[in-house]
């Protein structure tokens, strides 16, 4: 029905949301996230994020009202970009409140739980945080990395090393409730 854009692609999966009135498909490429009308494969908005070299986009846009939430690693971290009818504004960016390799955030409460850190360096560690102000509520070190769902405010987590987690889903605390290998 439609082609768009000649960007090149990631790991991500699309994401479609509706914006204000406007329902987009959200691409998180290699070297930008865009948007476009599902309808007709107009772009609505694009932003920077990624890089060439060694990198992985992997992680899904998360949509949060009229906010578009991004994280990779490779020192390009995440961004949060507020979308309107004219375009779209970076609210901030940063390599320090989540820089996630390849796992998507869960939206909880008006938080993000992700795993911030690399699968091939060091140890990643489990956060929640509040992606307005970007304050972090709680992190639990030297976690290991994982992919994430919520489902019930339960997390259901499942870590490299085959471990599979059920923890309650919390704004304040890590709680683990039960575990299996």
């Amino acid at each position: 029905l439609w082609t768009a854009t000649d960007e090149r692609a990631s790991y991500s999966s699309p994401v479609a949301a509706t914006i204000g009135d406007q329902r987009h498909v959200i691409f998180a490429t290699r070297l930008n996230v865009v948007s476009v009308d599902p309808a007709n494969g107009r772009e609505l908005f694009r932003f920077p994020f990624g890089r060439l070299g060694p990198a992985v986009t992997a992680a899904n846009p998360v949509v949060l009202g009229d906010n578009v939430f991004i994280t990779g690693s490779y020192n390009f971290g995440a961004v949060l970009a507020k979308a309107g009818a004219s375009g779209v504004i970076e609210q901030w960016s940063s390599d320090e409140v989540m820089s996630s390799q390849y796992t998507t955030c869960v939206e909880y409460k008006n938080t993000l739980i992700g795993i911030h850190g690399r699968q091939d360096i060091g140890r990643a560690v489990l956060r929640c945080f509040e992606p307005k102000s970007k304050r972090v509520l709680w992190t639990e070190d030297d976690f290991g990395y994982a992919t994430i769902l919520l489902a019930d405010d339960k997390l259901v987590i499942l870590k490299t090393d085959g471990e599979l987690i059920l923890a309650q889903a919390s704004t304040s605390k890590y709680t683990e409730l039960a575990s299996a290998q």
